[in-house]
């Protein structure tokens, strides 16, 4: 069970928008209500003992080492400074570069022509492209052999050639057509890739600072809080291998893995018929085995399960219980993550026979308190001392 991450919660692990199912889901709603009901009543709620199948090893106390960084340096926070500027792929004229070279990044105005007339979405202005990659400075590739014909001009220049367009290309009017593009060269442009680089003006039309320090301040406190997530990650995923990896899971009761697959299955369904479709049906249409990936699915789901089972013995052994004030600020995090309210409408979107979508969520709630548990009791070396 070694390197296993943690799967709790099924509306993070789909990326399942509620919002996406309720237009149609709603419109039947009203008439599924008193029948889905009465269907509940008759199935029994899965039960099980939890320490019939899980074999404890040990799970507090742990010795953790970490390896992160973790502390802030100025070091560090300069080289957190150069990524999130490179990142942001920001570009400013070069007044020192004036012939377009295989690598350079230029900025034009383009109009593509046919027979003489300029073709619907063929013209831009002040568009940075990147000649090495034929693609825009920000993404997005061109057709080949878009800004070949750029290379050794100079700026100030309007250069023109023919440019053919692929026999697939997706306008039929231009597919496998022959055009010419007419480029107005404005500037060669070079990345900013240091703070010593950025201006007041780069930075309110980047970023929306008013100053150069303002960001910097904005980007101290990210770097700051990302090396608190950092450690905060490490514990989680450290404390959870060795749980794992010390205790065992017999099996995972049966009832209990068919209603974690079906709860799995028809949120994803779900999902995809509020587009008119279904799971299996997308899958078909786009040539992959649906079959396939529902048995990858289903071992995902075995492994996540039986990692619950873990922290469910732990919770039960530790008299670890649900707090009702914990919980409801947990389960309204997971319905404003999900862009709903309604707390019962949500729980009915995942309920599957024997087992209902608030014992899910109140489960992964229980659960990921039991790891809290671990992680608050473990031993650290690494880690800063008042993080320990």
């Amino acid at each position: 069970m070694k390197n296993r991450f943690l799967v709790l919660i099924l509306v993070g692990a789909l990326a399942f928008s509620f919002t996406a199912c309720g237009s149609k889901e709603e419109e039947k709603a009203d008439t599924k209500t008193e029948q889905s009901a009465d269907k509940k009543s008759d199935v029994k709620p899965i039960e099980y003992d939890v320490d019939e199948f899980v074999t404890l090893g040990d799970y507090k106390g742990l010795d953790i080492t970490l390896d992160g960084e973790y502390e802030y340096t100025d070091k560090g926070f300069d080289e957190y400074v150069s990524k999130t500027i490179s990142e942001a792929a920001i570009y400013v004229e070069d007044s020192s570069a004036k012939e377009i070279a295989e690598d350079s990044i230029v900025n034009v105005d383009y109009v593509g022509s046919q027979d003489g007339v300029a073709f619907d979405g063929g013209s831009a202005e002040d568009q940075l492209i990147d000649i090495g990659n034929n693609s825009s400075a920000t993404g997005g590739g061109y057709i080949s052999g878009f800004t070949s014909g750029l290379v050794g001009h100079k700026v100030g220049e309007e250069v023109a050639y023919e440019v053919t367009f692929p026999q697939d290309y997706g306008n039929a009017d231009l597919a496998g057509q022959t055009v010419i593009f007419t480029f107005q060269v404005n500037y060669i442009a070079k990345a900013i890739d240091s703070k010593e680089a950025l201006t007041d003006e780069i930075v309110s039309d980047k970023f929306g600072y008013d100053t150069v320090d303002a960001y910097m301040d904005a980007l101290k406190e990210q770097y700051t809080a990302s090396l608190e997530n950092n450690l905060k990650s490490d514990k989680q995923t450290a404390v959870l291998n060795a749980v794992l990896n010390n205790s065992k899971v017999s099996k995972v009761p049966e009832d209990l893995l068919q209603a974690r697959v079906d709860m799995y299955l028809s949120v994803y369904d779900k999902q995809y018929q509020s587009y008119g479709t279904t799971a299996k049906e997308y899958f078909e249409s786009m040539g992959q085995d649906y079959d396939a990936y529902v048995e990858s699915m289903k071992t995902s789901i075995q492994e996540s399960t039986e990692t619950e089972l873990i922290l469910e013995a732990i919770a039960k052994a530790e008299g670890i219980e649900i707090d009702e004030a914990g919980y409801k600020e947990f389960i309204q995090g997971v319905l404003s993550s999900s862009g709903t309210s309604d707390e019962t409408s949500f729980y009915e979107v995942y309920d599957v026979d024997g087992y209902t979508g608030e014992r899910y969520f109140r489960q992964a709630y229980l659960t990921q308190k039991a790891l809290d548990f671990c992680i608050d009791n473990a031993n650290y070396t690494g880690a800063p001392a008042e993080a320990e």
